[in-house]
């Protein structure tokens, strides 16, 4: 039994050190894919508004017939990045991932019936102030993925989310 002993001990260390190395890593792999993804479909730094969704659609793992997706991938490496989005009578929520796939902040119509209007910077140290009404969020990560849901309810409020897309802006500060 003596014998097995170091090996057994060596495949247990090893074994442990391969799952703290996935379980860490695996989540930035992950946003990796959905980022550069999203960058084909949208770019950087601007709204990627998804198609109606039917029972054909696969962009986002079981997408939901009765929710309207846009997603913006951010880049803060340059500076803050403006995102706003509309509010609407719906449900509607913007949720803010970093590149962990950690979702670090997130609104919704009842938290801000207003809707969202803020400058997403890497540290609260902003070299300018916003604009009045404009709030400072912090990110994580200098890259990451904003995420808007809007619900649809009939061809008429489909419409509306058109209309409420163009008033949306995920934008680099000038």
């Amino acid at each position: 039994m003596k014998r097995y002993r170091g090996p057994l001990l060596l495949a247990l260390v090893l074994a442990v050190i391969a799952h703290v190395a996935v379980v860490k890593l695996e989540p930035y792999h992950f946003m990796r894919g959905a980022i550069n993804r999203n960058i084909l479909k949208g770019g950087i730094n601007s709204w990627f508004e998804a198609p109606r969704v039917t029972s054909a659609s696969r962009t986002v793992v079981h997408p939901s017939p009765e929710l309207a997706y846009s997603a913006c991938v951010y880049d803060l490496s340059k500076g803050p990045v403006h995102l706003r989005v509309e509010p609407m009578d719906e449900y509607w929520s913007l949720s803010l991932y970093a590149a962990d796939a950690e979702n670090f902040h997130a609104w919704n119509y009842r938290t801000s019936p207003q809707g969202v209007d803020i400058w997403l910077v890497k540290s609260q140290a902003v070299e300018r102030q916003p604009p009045p009404g404009v709030a400072v969020v912090s990110s994580p990560s200098n890259r990451g993925l904003a995420f808007i849901r809007r619900h649809v309810v009939d061809d008429a409020s489909w419409g509306l989310i058109t209309q409420a897309r163009k008033l949306d802006r995920c934008e680099a500060v000038p």
